[in-house]
């Protein structure tokens, strides 16, 4: 029993990469705050954060054709995706049901509005370490 539990999680697991990173992403982000902050001055801007989503794009969408939906998952993880993708409909500007590239990249993340509490379009590593504290 307790094998089967194990395997099917570490089937979960490869199965949902894209699902699992995009759950949360802070602890990601804030460990590679040095990288994600190009230019060096201490803050993630929304045009680094872009550079990051686009670099994210490849492990997202998983079948290739340019879009986020419901596709791009195994089927019998339909409700889980649902609820994520229902999380980011907003990114969906054309209404369309699946999200774009450019969608994904130029609309802020949800992980960026959740962690820019004060709405000034940056990233402080303090704010990335409240956001993945609590």
């Amino acid at each position: 029993m307790i094998r089967t539990i194990l395997l099917v999680t570490a089937i979960s697991a490869a199965a949902l990469p894209a699902l699992a990173q995009s759950q949360d992403p802070i602890p990601q982000i804030l460990a590679n705050f040095d990288k994600i902050d190009a230019n060096g001055d201490g803050v993630i801007s929304r045009a680094e954060f872009r550079t990051l989503q686009a670099a994210r794009w490849p492990q997202i969408d998983r079948n290739g054709d340019g879009y986020l939906s419901e596709d791009d998952f195994p089927r019998w993880a339909a409700r889980r995706v649902r609820t994520q993708l229902a999380e980011i409909a907003y990114l969906d500007e054309n209404s369309d049901g699946r999200i774009s590239q450019s969608e994904f990249v130029n609309e802020p993340a949800p992980a960026f509005r959740r962690v820019d509490q004060n709405a000034d379009g940056i990233l402080t590593r303090s704010e990335l370490e409240a956001a993945a504290s609590g």
